[in-house]
């Protein structure tokens, strides 16, 4: 989706209307939306947060300079050049015209000035990149110009989404016509190799997840995988090898046909065999591709594989589920004649 932009422009209101008409028309042809000094108030006191804020929320900064320097403050400095001065502090682009009016009092002899248009002639000559109106460049081309110059992947903009024009009711009904996608919560895994019967790892998988509209399809998630010590019969409880553990943690996507791709860092506490290979204890990072049944109107069973890359290369299957008793289950009917029942 485009993203929408926004300027701050920066301006003695009211002598320049006309000139601010023509920038805020300029900007809207780009899609920018135009903010200044009319959209808050200056309280008496003289306190300049709200400036702040508005600057800090826009991706440019365009003063234009007519021949008053404006109101000032208590160190006889105006809000334009408090403005201009806080925005260079910034690392957005900014932009200064002279328009017409102050130009002309700049070719005047200074002794014909007053003393704030004297202000605003030392201010103007301050800023050696200002632009200056002519007939040749008004204000709509040299606007025009600065904008087709800027680099906007460096501006953060806005984009409008689905969720910010959601109603609680309309949301609860997005919710439910997709919560075959609402995944978050823990889950019990186990993996397992076709190549190697023995390998056998289970444990916990905690997915984070927003779910909404825009956000609902990235994942986090945080896996805790414990090798099988033996199964309890009698009271139905896998026991897990708390010694020889590992731990990951990945950043994953979900798409709208069921397909989660992530990459996962882990961290392995001890060494063992997998297929005949040594695995020593430490850091790998590798892949996990899963799929969910998006035909169903809820996801209890998550099925994918895990690819470890480095520094020991592994391949086998991960099947997660809602409820540890499935997870139990599938795991005695798949591996019963190699796990330890007590």
């Amino acid at each position: 989706m485009n993203k929408i932009y926004t300027a701050f422009i920066s301006s003695a209101f009211s002598s320049l209307r006309d000139e601010r008409a023509e920038v805020i028309n300029t900007l809207l042809d780009y899609r920018i939306l135009p903010i200044g000094m009319e959209h808050f108030t200056v309280s008496s006191n003289g306190e300049f947060s709200d400036i702040q804020d508005l600057i800090d929320e826009s991706d440019f900064f365009i003063m234009l300079m007519g021949q008053r320097y404006g109101s000032c403050d208590e160190n006889g400095v105006s809000w334009t050049e408090r403005e201009y001065q806080y925005a260079n502090t910034k690392k957005m682009p900014v932009f200064v015209i002279i328009c017409d009016e102050l130009d002309a009092i700049m070719q005047q002899d200074p002794t014909a000035l007053d003393e704030d248009q004297l202000k605003q002639v030392a201010f103007a000559k301050r800023i050696s990149f200002a632009r200056t109106v002519t007939k040749e460049f008004d204000i709509k081309k040299i606007v025009s110009q600065f904008l087709n110059n800027s680099t906007f992947s460096k501006c953060v903009g806005w984009t409008r989404t689905e969720a910010e024009f959601l109603t609680p009711e309309k949301l609860e009904f997005w919710r439910k016509e997709n919560s075959v996608f609402d995944i978050a919560g823990t889950w019990y895994h186990v993996h397992l190799s076709d190549e190697d019967e023995t390998y056998i790892r289970v444990g916990t998988i905690k997915i984070e997840q927003d779910f909404s509209p825009d956000r609902f399809a990235e994942l986090h998630f945080e896996g805790m995988n414990f090798s099988v010590d033996h199964y309890d019969e009698s009271s139905g409880v896998l026991r897990e090898n708390k010694m020889k553990s590992s731990r990951f943690v990945g950043e994953y996507t979900l798409k709208k046909n069921g397909e989660i791709f992530g990459i996962f860092n882990s961290k392995r506490m001890f060494s063992g065999t997998f297929n005949d290979t040594t695995v020593n204890k430490g850091t790998s990072r590798g892949i996990h591709d899963f799929t969910i049944d998006v035909t169903a109107d809820r996801t209890d069973f998550i099925e994918g594989e895990f690819h470890d890359e480095a520094p020991s290369p592994k391949l086998g299957r991960i099947f997660i589920f809602r409820d540890i008793n499935d997870r139990n289950s599938f795991l005695l009917e798949n591996r019963r004649d190699v796990i330890t029942i007590k």
